[in-house]
């Protein structure tokens, strides 16, 4: 299964629409598998959703992302786990571990809802 992270130095990029830098993490068994790191471009946001779906991407875990793209992306099929902070290792880590529901991977001014899944389930 493949998981991408927009990234900002080391970071979860606080809003994916904005994004330069897409992680792309393929994981078999719980187990990173292979790691690669895609260049955005300044085009519309809305464009990225395709780029997720060439590459194959099943899960995009991210910061804030538009109502827009949200759609589109949902709309490729692919799981979005919104509202996450953190370096991208140890997100990836808190994914495949099923912990990413704590809240120090909450992104500041998210509040906390009973009903958001983010536990992660690494593939």
């Amino acid at each position: 299964m493949k998981v991408a992270i927009p990234a900002w130095a080391g970071q979860v990029s606080t809003v994916f629409d904005f994004a330069r830098t897409l992680v792309l993490v393929e994981l078999h068994g719980g187990k990173e598998v292979s790691r690669s790191e895609i260049h955005l471009d300044e085009g519309p946001s809305i464009s990225r959703a395709g780029i997720l779906s060439r590459f194959g991407v099943k899960v995009l875990i991210c910061g804030a992302v538009s109502r827009s793209l949200a759609t589109v992306v949902a709309g490729n099929g692919i799981e979005i786990i919104p509202f996450v902070s953190g370096m991208v290792d140890e997100v990836l880590d808190a994914y495949v571990t099923g912990r990413l529901a704590e809240a120090r991977f909450l992104l500041p001014g998210y509040p906390a809802s009973p009903t958001t899944s983010r536990k992660g389930h690494g593939g």
